[in-house]
């Protein structure tokens, strides 16, 4: 008797059902291994591939020249090439609280500027070492990044040119108190000595010409030298004021400058006027020569140059420092061509006026429009300080 093979057939539609899902099974879990062993294998491959770009990096890191760091959210260093742990030696910089490396950063909430992704810059100085911080915040590793650009060599050759400037200033001032000493010694020379030789004469030819009998040509002859010595003295005068007035050693400057402005009024026909507001002391003769030399010079500019009708001259004492103000009414100038004219020298008076200033540490501000005028106003501290 034939017994009927019902759950072998395949015939039997369950069956052939069960079967399909056996192989679908089979193959699914074949696919399964298969995409997890490449997956592995790629997640393997990957972190090899990290690694070495960790590893490059890292190296590219230590052989940087320049001192490199990470903090973390605490503010924590985590990470320095080996130009940042030379800054350190004797010590672990890892681990370190970034204030307490960088001593003059200023306060920063670090996991707000890491998360923020903020980017901070500021010069620090390291030991004997200067440099450019710059602070970053890279908030997708919850990481900041500090780089430092060594500037010590920029700052030593800054320094040297400072101290080059410096110097030239200095011999600058020597030199011109040279001159003025002997611009004070010729003046009084000529003063002393030349001005009373030539009083002498024409006094005596004053007394031939008013004892003389002679005929009435001669008289006139000794009239006439009489006058040209009347005209010399004039001169020698003139030189020994322009070269150094006995008033400011005698009484100062603000009468210095009083008979100045009426000497520059008289001779130009410029009417002009000086005023001084709470100047009751002296100043030191090196203050007083530079604002009076200024002010010849101002004065002298307004008169080749100005065109003016009027010019005023005024002297204010302040707190710590003392302002000359020299003002015109003449034709002016274009601010925008004046410094282009002081590189082709065509404003030397302009660049006397500044030197002297800067000679004591002022400073000189000039305003000027054409047709308007133009005024100079010169600040000198009181105090031997730089401005």
């Amino acid at each position: 008797m034939k017994i009927p093979c019902l759950i072998f057939s395949l015939n039997n539609p369950l069956n052939l059902f069960v079967l399909m899902i056996f192989i679908l099974g089979v193959i699914y879990i074949l696919f399964i291994n298969t995409i997890t062993s490449h997956r592995q294998k790629h997640l393997l491959e990957k972190k090899k591939l990290e690694l070495h770009n960790d590893k490059l990096m890292t190296l590219f890191l230590e052989l940087d020249p320049n001192p490199l760091f990470r903090f973390n959210l605490d503010g924590n260093l985590t990470f320095s090439n080996n130009a940042g742990r030379l800054l350190n030696p004797n010590s672990e910089i890892t681990g370190l609280p970034v204030k307490s490396f960088f001593t003059d950063l200023p306060d920063l909430d670090f996991k707000d500027f890491i998360l923020s992704g903020k980017t901070f810059q500021y010069s620090a100085r390291i030991k004997d070492n200067y440099f450019n911080v710059i602070l970053i915040g890279v908030p997708e590793i919850e990481l900041g990044k500090i780089f430092c650009n060594n500037t010590t060599e920029q700052k030593k050759i800054k320094d040297e040119l400072i101290q080059s400037r410096e110097n030239l200033r200095n011999l600058s001032n020597h030199i011109q108190k040279l001159q003025e000493e002997e611009k004070q010694k010729i003046s009084r020379e000529l003063h002393d000595g030349l001005g009373q030789i030539l009083t002498s004469i024409k006094l005596n030819i004053e007394a031939i010409v008013s004892a003389s009998t002679d005929y009435e040509g001669k008289r006139e002859r000794f009239r006439d030298i009489s006058k040209l010595i009347d005209t010399a003295i004039s001169e020698v005068k003139d030189m020994s004021y322009q070269l150094k007035p006995r008033i400011l050693d005698d009484f100062g400057l603000v009468p210095s400058l009083n008979l100045l402005c009426n000497e520059v009024a008289k001779k130009s026909g410029i009417s002009g006027n000086f005023k001084s507001f709470k100047l009751n002391d002296r100043f030191s003769p090196e203050i007083e020569t530079v604002l009076f030399r200024i002010a010849q010079e101002g004065l002298n500019n307004i008169v080749k140059h100005s065109q003016a009708k009027e010019f005023s001259v005024q002297l204010v004492k302040h707190p710590g420092f003392i302002l000359l103000m020299i003002e015109d009414d003449g034709l002016g100038f274009d601010m925008n061509k004046l410094y282009s004219d002081i590189s082709k020298q065509k404003c030397m008076g302009l660049i006397n006026i500044n030197e002297r200033a800067l000679s004591i540490n002022g400073k000189v501000t000039i305003d000027s429009q054409n047709g308007a005028g133009t005024e100079i106003i010169v600040e000198i501290p009181l105090e031997n300080k730089h401005a």
